[in-house]
């Protein structure tokens, strides 16, 4: 009879536990999403909840102390599944209010290693026709002077947009920096940045990019051109420039 009960209680138990280590997995499987600072904050937070609900003795401290762990679990492991919902990343700035195109702003910042020297990257890049070669959302760049340049844009349906920029700072082999005025009022600027790494035969190369769209049917069909996630289209091309200057291809 015992046994019997000790099995019940077994199987009582699996059924709970079961469903709880599934949840966990899944979570550990998630990506960090959660910046440092913010991982810093909920563990402190978390810490300081799950101490004073466990002081108090009652169901009221007990559910205190219970989001108090979730605080901890969400700093220690910095992910979160409300973020995760919302589509926000806070480590990588993804899906931030500087990204909302519905405000008219796309601000974009990556970076990549690349097996090149420094001025074999500044060498390529400051050759700005190049630039198509890797940014797939640019059909042309056609060199004006020293400093400007006409950029035309491949648009959905066959479109294009156009706009001239000027390179404004220039630092050899370190950066490049350019912003640009075009039709219906389209602002945009950016910059390269890079980054020695190791010995100098590597690069951490940097991307910043802002396009200020205007209001109506042009500024509509630009952000469809960078689509919901304009992180990953610049992730994309990092890539294909990572590519290109390391293999050719």
């Amino acid at each position: 009879m015992e046994n019997k009960e000790m099995a019940m209680e077994d199987v009582a138990a699996a059924r709970f536990l079961n469903p709880a280590r599934e949840v966990l997995a899944r979570f550990g499987k998630m990506k960090i999403n959660v910046a440092e600072a913010e991982r810093w904050g909920s563990a402190a937070m978390g810490g300081g909840l799950v101490l004073y609900g466990l002081k108090r003795r009652s169901w009221t401290g007990l559910l205190l102390a219970l989001a108090g762990g979730g605080l901890m679990l969400r700093g220690i492991m910095g992910r979160s599944v409300f973020y995760r919902m919302i589509g926000i990343n806070t480590a990588t700035g993804h899906g931030l209010p500087g990204q909302d195109l519905s405000n008219g702003l796309i601000r974009v910042d990556k970076s990549l290693a690349i097996a090149r020297s420094p001025e074999d990257m500044f060498r390529f890049l400051r050759a700005v026709e190049n630039l198509p070669r890797f940014f797939g959302h640019l059909r042309s760049v056609r060199v004006v002077d020293g400093h400007r340049s006409v950029w035309t844009a491949k648009m959905p349906a066959g479109l294009e947009l156009e706009w001239e920029a000027e390179i404004w700072e220039e630092r050899e082999n370190r950066k490049i920096a350019w912003r640009a005025s075009g039709e219906a009022g389209l602002r945009s600027e950016g910059s390269l940045i890079l980054d020695p790494l190791g010995d100098g035969t590597r690069t951490q190369v940097g991307v910043h990019l802002e396009y200020d769209l205007p209001a109506g049917k042009v500024g509509r069909v630009f952000a469809k051109l960078f689509g919901k996630h304009p992180d990953r289209l610049i992730d994309e091309e990092l890539h294909r420039l990572k590519s290109l200057m390391e293999t050719g291809a």
